[in-house]
């Protein structure tokens, strides 16, 4: 059975508000989409679990934090959800570009994020994000876990669902025992759904 993990929309807005108050250039709906996906691909080969929890589409432009996209795609819109409002409430549009800048509200909820989660995210930015956005596209385009989904995409949707199993693969950044670890815990917590201890 694939990994799976459950999304933080807490975890999630405070990783991208994090990255919206570090002024990074060209910092669009894309752009984010990218710097998220590679933090939590960095995280979860080095810490058995992603930061923000989402689920990862491949789709044309590369791989896509689904309910995260799902919510810029809403603030972008018109807001109608409570996790879209709250996150519209933190974030701000610069629609005076072809791809509207996302411009922070505010500074993000740290107590939300944990050592290793902003220890991922400046790694992140620090390598990647003076990137354009076709740059990341590219850069992510040849990550394996991206090209094994593409090619088995759905034809309907044109769109594929990555493996977090595959996220590993051909990754120096891995460390041993991790993988085995995620998908030993991602089975406890489809067996005990909620359990005190977990």
């Amino acid at each position: 059975m694939p990994v799976e993990f459950a999304f933080s929309f807490a975890k999630a807005q405070a990783a991208l508000l994090y990255l919206a108050n570090m002024s990074l250039s060209e910092f669009t709906k894309g752009k984010a989409c990218k710097i998220i996906f590679l933090a939590d691909k960095q995280h979860l080969v080095k810490n058995a679990r992603p930061v923000t929890g989402d689920w990862y589409a491949a789709m044309e432009h590369g791989p896509v934090p689904s309910r995260l996209l799902a919510l810029l795609d809403e603030i972008e819109d018109g807001a109608t959800s409570p996790e879209a409002i709250e996150l519209s409430g933190a974030l701000d549009l610069d629609r005076s570009f072809q791809y509207p800048r996302l411009l922070p509200k505010r500074k993000p909820d740290l107590s939300q994020l944990s050592e290793s989660d902003i220890e991922a995210l400046d790694s992140t930015v620090h390598a990647f994000g003076t990137m354009t956005f076709a740059q990341l596209r590219a850069l992510t385009h040849e990550t394996p876990a991206y090209e094994k989904a593409w090619s088995e995409r759905l034809p309907q949707t044109n769109r594929g669902i990555m493996k977090f199993e595959d996220f590993f693969e051909e990754d120096g950044d891995a460390r041993s025992g991790d993988q085995e670890e995620m998908i030993e815990n991602s089975a406890l917590r489809k067996a005990f759904p909620d359990p005190a201890w977990f």
